[in-house]
């Protein structure tokens, strides 16, 4: 707080006594402070009506008008609400004391006065005074701070949700473009396989037959990858809600092993199955979730060595089904495990041709049955982990 400087301050003393005036003005006016005087009510209220003063030191019994009067003349105007003051009266009148406070009055001073109990009141009051004044000015610093600041952000907020609009607009733009990219390629697509089929089993050079194969690889590759692109911006949208059914473990993975049958008789891997409690119920989407331990499942095959064992099992353990895939490969490069599940960001090795969007699209699915996917590389090979929460009521509801 800055030092107490009595030049600041007008203070005004009415007394229908001179000698009162002269004392008061006396001590005061050595103090520094800027004074004017009035031997009566009226005279005073006037002054009032001229000048706003800071403090205001005022007798009681005075002819005419009394003390009491002017200070209820001088409260109805709002320009002196907050303007101390101090009342003089003698050691007789403590009880017109008490009434001077009921018209607003802060403090009063005896007479005699004593030099020294005067000054002292007459600082404390305007200390009072200028502090208010201070806190009333912060107050209203800060409320026209916090308007500021609400209106920022409700400017902020309005161009949030305008920003939020347009981009639901373009995700539904996107969602309906590529759901028309994916319809427009499969379409020819299938035109495409029906009629190499047709071409394949009619042609008799086997250099031809071959290169019928190599054109079938190619559109089923650009048909699953269409396929696979969807359902990736379909969950990253929101707009894939899993339908979620009691499909028993063993079903699950029988189904996953027969979609790479092939592959892996054309290898002679072996598939060990160590599943317990194998008619245990699992609550999910049948066709998302055998697709995504089928695209784990290829991966193994692809990066596992002739003749060798792929294991798979299903565990219950703190309220959680595990299904893990564990091969004897190469397992996940650094890099790869860096950008494994990262879209269009393939690692050197364990990832498939469609440069590991199967293996993101598999992570958005299990993550979609509130779920998660996990890779870990072991001694020998490497082991993927698909964790599915046991079914509880919020799940079915939600």
């Amino acid at each position: 707080m800055k030092e107490f400087q009595p030049s600041l301050f007008n203070v005004l003393m009415v007394d229908d006594n001179p000698k009162n005036l002269q004392l008061l003005g006396s001590t005061l006016r050595n103090e520094g402070y800027k004074l004017e005087f009035a031997t009566n009510g009226a005279t005073a209220l006037t002054w009032v009506n001229k000048k706003v003063f800071d403090l205001i030191l005022l007798d009681i019994m005075m002819p005419e008008i009394s003390g009491y009067d002017v200070c209820k003349e001088i409260r109805k105007d709002e320009k002196y609400q907050n303007v101390p003051i101090i009342f003089l009266t003698a050691k007789t009148e403590k009880e017109s004391v008490i009434d001077g406070f009921k018209f607003g009055a802060q403090d009063y001073i005896t007479k005699p006065f004593d030099t020294a109990e005067l000054l002292a009141r007459v600082k404390t009051q305007l200390e009072l005074k200028h502090s208010k004044e201070e806190l009333i000015r912060f107050n209203l610093n800060l409320e026209e701070l916090v308007k500021e600041r609400t209106k920022e952000l409700q400017i902020t907020m309005n161009e949030l949700v305008e920003a939020n609009e347009k981009l639901l607009i373009l995700d539904k733009a996107k969602s309906e473009f590529l759901h028309i990219i994916s319809h427009e390629i499969r379409t020819p697509l299938n035109g495409i396989k029906g009629s190499i089929e047709m071409i394949r089993d009619s042609a008799e050079e086997s250099s031809v037959r071959n290169l019928f194969h190599i054109l079938d690889a190619s559109v089923n590759r650009l048909e699953k990858f269409s396929i696979i692109a969807l359902k990736i911006t379909q969950l990253k949208i929101g707009k894939y809600k899993p339908d979620l059914q009691p499909i028993p473990c063993k079903v699950i993975v029988d189904t996953a092993i027969s979609k790479i049958e092939t592959a892996v008789k054309a290898k002679s891997i072996s598939i060990l199955n160590n599943i317990e409690h194998q008619d245990d119920l699992i609550w999910c989407d049948f066709e998302a979730l055998t697709n995504s331990l089928t695209s784990i499942m290829d991966n193994a095959v692809k990066y596992s060595p002739l003749n060798s064992k792929i294991e798979i099992s299903i565990k219950k353990l703190d309220k959680k089904f595990h299904i893990k895939i564990k091969d004897e490969g190469p397992g996940f490069s650094d890099k790869a495990k860096q950008t494994l599940f990262q879209l269009f960001s393939p690692g050197e090795k364990h990832v498939n041709e469609n440069e590991g969007l199967e293996l993101a699209l598999a992570k958005l699915i299990l993550e979609a049955h509130r779920g998660s996917l996990e890779i870990e590389n072991l001694t020998q090979g490497a082991e993927v982990t698909l964790s599915i929460p046991v079914l509880t009521e919020d799940i079915i509801e939600s």
